[in-house]
C-alpha cells in the first residue's frame, strides 16, 4: 500500500474511505486519480503488478483490469470498476468541482468526448507500452521500430487535434476543465513517460497539456516510476 495522497483544502462533509487499485502506466488508473485530485479527496493507492496477473485485483473484478475504486466508509466495501463509471460515481459522491459542467447538452458532450479520447488514444498507448515497457520488463525481445514509429505519429497528430480543439476556450470541453481533459491528459501523461511525443509539433497541444501539469493534482502522478524503466528528465519539469 502507498501511501495517502492528501489533497484536501475543504473535503465534503462526508469524509469517504476510498482506496483506487491501479496500475503505473494504465492511463485510465491515472485519469481516476487526477478525477480524485481535482475533487481534493482524501484517498490511498494501491498500485498493481504492472504486467503480472494480481489477486487483489481478480478477487475485485474477474477481468483484472484497472482502475478499480473501493469506497470503505460504510464499512462493507462497495466496489466501482470501469473508469467511466467511477467518474460518474465521484461525480454524485463529491459534486464540487464538477468535472460534468454545463447543462444537459454540455455534459452529454464532455461524456462523448471522453469515450472517443479513450477509444482513439487508449490504442495507441496501449502499443506503446507493449513495445517500449512490457517487452523490456518480461523480456519480451526488443522493440519493434515500425510500430512505434506508427503509433508515436499518432500520437503527435492526436495532440495537435487536442490542441486545436482547447485552443478556442481554454479546455478540450469548453470554457471548464472537465472529465475529458483529464482522461486525454492521463493518456499524454503515459505517452511521455515513456518519452514518445513531440511537444514542439503542437505547441497548443502542448500549453493545453502544460496547465494541467501544473496542477496540484497532477502531481502525484509526476512521482510515479517503474524500476529499470525511468522517464525523461522533462516528464518532471512543470515548464518543460
Amino acid at each position: 500500500m502507498r501511501g495517502i495522497i492528501d489533497l484536501t483544502d475543504g473535503l465534503a462533509q462526508r469524509n469517504p474511505m476510498l482506496i483506487v487499485h491501479t496500475r503505473t502506466l494504465d492511463p485510465l488508473s491515472r485519469a481516476v486519480r487526477l478525477a480524485l485530485g481535482e475533487k481534493r479527496a482524501v484517498f490511498h493507492v494501491r498500485e498493481a503488478l504492472p504486467f503480472e496477473e494480481d489477486t487483489t485485483i481478480l478477487a475485485l473484478s474477474q477481468d483484472g483490469t484497472t482502475p478499480i475504486l473501493v469506497d470503505d466508509s460504510w464499512g462493507h466495501g462497495a466496489t466501482i470498476s470501469e473508469a467511466l463509471s467511477i467518474f460518474e460515481y465521484l461525480e454524485d459522491l463529491l459534486p464540487t468541482p464538477p468535472l460534468l459542467p454545463g447543462g444537459p447538452l454540455e455534459r452529454a458532450a464532455v461524456r462523448t468526448l471522453t469515450i472517443r479520447a479513450i477509444r482513439s488514444l487508449g490504442p495507441i498507448v496501449e502499443r506503446i507500452v507493449t513495445e517500449k515497457a512490457r517487452k523490456l520488463m518480461t523480456r519480451g525481445g526488443a522493440p519493434d521500430p515500425s510500430i512505434l514509429r506508427q503509433a508515436h505519429g499518432e500520437a503527435n497528430q492526436a495532440l495537435d487535434q487536442i490542441g486545436r480543439a482547447a485552443e478556442g476556450e481554454g479546455w478540450i470541453g469548453g470554457k471548464k476543465l472537465s472529465m475529458a481533459d483529464l482522461v486525454v491528459a492521463a493518456h499524454f501523461s503515459v505517452l511521455d513517460y515513456l518519452d514518445a511525443v513531440n511537444w514542439a509539433s503542437a505547441p497548443a497541444g502542448k500549453d493545453w497539456y502544460a496547465r494541467l501539469k501544473q496542477r496540484p493534482a497532477f502531481r502525484p502522478l509526476l512521482l510515479d516510476g517503474l524500476a529499470g524503466l525511468s522517464a525523461p528528465p522533462h516528464y518532471t519539469d512543470l515548464d518543460f
